[in-house]
């Protein structure tokens, strides 16, 4: 693998991650100062709300650049075990080389939209033309494109080369006869998505797909930038990041870390409490980082020695807490679930209510399992310990405060869903580096904020690009079509539902959470309203399956997260986790065939 610049010496690293901090600084202060508008008028500052949406188009775009320059940008995870292969190092330079082409097309289709728009009246704040915002997509398409071929080729001269191959093959493409890229589609698609299972980046897959199916149905190559700029401006959008940043800072100051201290002091005297401790630990973390797969690799190390000291098997041990990676993605503040609230056309607050009990459900059905273990080891309890638990207790409450900001915040309706958002980060701040003093103003907050400006920037690379590929598939009318040959093929509920279950099981073991929202979700909502399935409802199965899919054999993202964080063969990791997949099947059959145990609970607290 290519050593990637580090943060203290490349140059463009140091400048694009200094921009990213300013912007998400300025993503913070703005909701708050709305927030306190509200009650002191002169805290308000015009056009706050427009500000920030156009801010996380920057964070998604330097973001962006930052991942391209750290190898970090999402990708189907099988190419990752590959990668060391010889023919799957020489195939993913061909798939790096489809990248730059793609990035030189953005920048062109960028250029063309900032030009349509220059004639726009519109402003940000009253006084910044739009088109001044939308002309950072060009520039940094441009770079990405340049940072990719530096990043994928460690001599100059290859550089030279492949820059200049992409811009011929572009103009190539740009000026082919439309019949010839008719005939082209089908074996461009395919390519594209070959390449995607040797690892190029999933933006540049879907982005990928969509400019073809654009320049096939001759629509304008400005509309994929157009739909990516729409998409990254949404109203709710700026909580993601937000929520994001906070669960990052909160991971880098030792927040992991206290909370499990915490949950093992209060259950070590019941039988299994640490492998209990270990799967409420890892559904909070995953809830506040939003991330299956960061919970198994920051958390695994530290709880797989604490199971085996408790006299847990390892292999017990390892499906455990491969399993519970993905436990907390249904508890608020979970990225996903905002996520698909904003794709689902579905009230954030409701549909957060709604997956509660279900997560809580998981929660208690794997602990059980844990209990009963416990008994078969013949492990013997510890006393409880009341100046321990008292002592981990203190050292924990500033972040028992992140879930209280948010039900008081934003249940309570003190706070809109961004400003809670911004209102978690203040406090994730003001927990890390000044109470606990874990992070440094000066180093550990500023690294702490770009590590998750690269996260968010390959998410919302991910998402506005393929905003692309969901327009092409509503204007072609694919989702009410499909919903037609449903309804006259499935006339019974129940087996739609059954078969919903295992589609969205195929989903969750290929696609990463982010992705298939964006792309299934706007798909499956018309059929679900077809068949009289309450969109909440929907929202909590679909989510669930994912889940489900996270951990399906053979392929399923969390298997192979685990099998390299263990150092495990991948058939061993399968074997680990068959007795809590059985788990899950129970949990998602239940959810599905039981909606009161999701949707029977919002109507009490959200009206």
């Amino acid at each position: 693998m290519n050593d990637y610049p580090s943060f203290k010496t490349d140059p463009v690293i140091t400048i694009i991650s200094a921009l990213t901090i300013l912007i998400l600084c300025f993503m913070v202060l703005l909701p708050l100062s709305e927030a306190l508008g509200r009650h002191i008028p002169f805290f308000s500052i015009p056009g706050s709300v427009n500000w920030v949406q156009h801010l996380v188009l920057w964070l998604g775009l330097f973001g962006g650049i930052l991942a391209t320059l750290q190898g970090q940008h999402l990708a189907i995870s099988t190419a990752k075990v590959f990668r060391k292969n010889r023919f799957f190092r020489i195939t993913g330079n061909l798939s790096n080389v489809w990248t730059v082409i793609f990035l030189l097309f953005l920048t062109l289709a960028s250029a063309i939209l900032v030009k349509y728009q220059i004639s726009s009246p519109e402003k940000l704040g009253g006084w910044l033309p739009v088109w001044v915002a939308l002309a950072v997509m060009p520039v940094t398409f441009l770079i990405m494109a340049l940072a990719t071929i530096k990043t994928g080729w460690e001599n100059r001269r290859h550089r030279l080369y492949i820059l200049i191959i992409t811009v011929l093959l572009s103009l190539v493409m740009i000026y082919i006869p439309n019949h010839f890229l008719l005939f082209l589609t089908t074996p461009f698609l395919l390519l594209i998505l070959v390449f995607a299972f040797l690892g190029m980046p999933l933006y540049a897959v879907l982005g990928g797909i969509s400019f073809i199916l654009f320049l096939s149905a001759e629509i304008p190559v400005a509309a994929l930038p157009s739909e990516a700029y729409r998409i990254m401006t949404q109203p709710v959008l700026p909580s993601i990041p937000l929520f994001a940043l906070s669960g990052t800072i909160l991971a880098a100051g030792g927040a992991p870390q206290r909370l499990i201290r915490l949950i093992t002091a209060w259950t070590c005297w019941i039988r299994g409490g640490t492998a209990i401790a270990s799967v409420i630990g890892c559904a909070l973390f995953t809830a506040i980082t939003g991330a299956s797969g960061v919970t198994i690799l920051a958390l695994g190390g530290l709880l797989l020695p604490l199971l085996i000291a408790s006299k847990f098997e390892e292999r017990f041990s390892i499906g455990l807490l491969t399993s519970s990676g993905s436990v907390g993605l249904l508890l608020p503040p979970s990225l996903p679930v905002i996520l698909y609230g904003i794709y689902g056309h579905v009230a954030i607050n409701q549909l957060f209510m709604a997956a509660l009990f279900p997560g809580i459900l998981l929660i208690i059905l794997l602990s059980l399992m844990s209990l009963y273990m416990s008994k078969v080891t013949q492990k013997e309890r510890k006393k409880f310990d009341w100046r321990e638990a008292s002592r981990v207790l203190r050292a924990a409450a500033g972040d028992l405060m992140i879930p209280v900001i948010i039900i008081v915040g934003l249940f309570g309706g003190i706070l809109t869903l961004i400003e809670t958002a911004a209102m978690t980060v203040l406090w994730a701040i003001l927990l890390e580096c000044v109470f606990h003093r874990q992070l440094s103003v000066r180093k550990g907050l500023p690294k702490a904020m770009v590590e998750g400006a690269v996260l968010m920037g390959a998410l919302l690379m991910v998402l506005g690009l393929a905003s692309g590929l969901v327009s092409y598939i509503i204007d072609a009318q694919i989702p009410f079509r499909l919903t037609d040959w449903v309804v006259k093929v499935i006339h019974s509920r129940i087996i739609f539902l059954l078969t919903l279950n295992l589609m969205l099981l195929l989903v969750g073991a290929f696609m990463d959470i982010f992705s298939a929202i964006v792309i299934v979700v706007p798909i499956i909502v018309p059929i679900g309203l077809a068949f009289h399935i309450d969109p909440v409802h929907l929202g909590v199965i679909f989510l669930a399956n994912l889940e489900l899919g996270y951990l399906t054999p053979p392929i399923g993202i969390n298997l192979f997260l685990s099998s390299l964080r263990f150092k495990r063969p991948l058939i061993e990791i399968w074997r680990t986790v068959v007795p809590f997949l059985i788990v899950f099947i129970v949990w998602v059959l239940l959810i599905t065939y039981v909606p009161f145990l999701s949707i029977g609970f919002t109507g009490l607290f959200c009206r």
